[in-house]
């Protein structure tokens, strides 16, 4: 099947795009297609461990669910995470280890999406 990427780029809290981000990566997987996560941008913030906020479900939990699903290739953004000065809390408390996501830079992010069949971004 085809070779998908998913790229982040919505704050966790902002709206519901990054969850709807998720569960079109997880249903991509019912299907067959190998499917390749980036976390970019405002994205990187969903990998920061937190609470709930009013109205929107912390998915921090499914977010982590995504090796169970196949989904095993995981990129971060280290641009991103230096825009939003928060690589050392990255680091330290996040999902970054647990989803063991691979920092890459913008010429390997570029290389990363041109090496797929399609790019989907939420």
């Amino acid at each position: 099947m085809a070779q998908l990427l998913i790229r982040f780029t919505q704050s966790p809290f902002s709206n519901a795009k990054s969850q709807d981000g998720l569960d079109f990566a997880l249903a991509a997987t019912n299907y067959g297609h190998d499917v390749k996560v980036l976390f970019e941008s405002q994205g990187v913030l969903q990998l920061v461990k937190a609470a709930s906020t009013k109205g929107l479900k912390n998915h921090t939990k499914r977010l982590a669910s995504m090796p169970f699903f196949d989904i095993e290739e995981c990129f971060v953004c280290k641009a991103s995470a230096d825009t939003y000065d928060i690589e050392q809390v990255l680091s330290n408390n996040s999902l970054v280890d647990e989803l063991n996501c691979e920092w890459i830079t913008p010429e390997e992010k570029v290389t990363l999406i041109q090496s797929v069949d399609h790019v989907v971004t939420f």
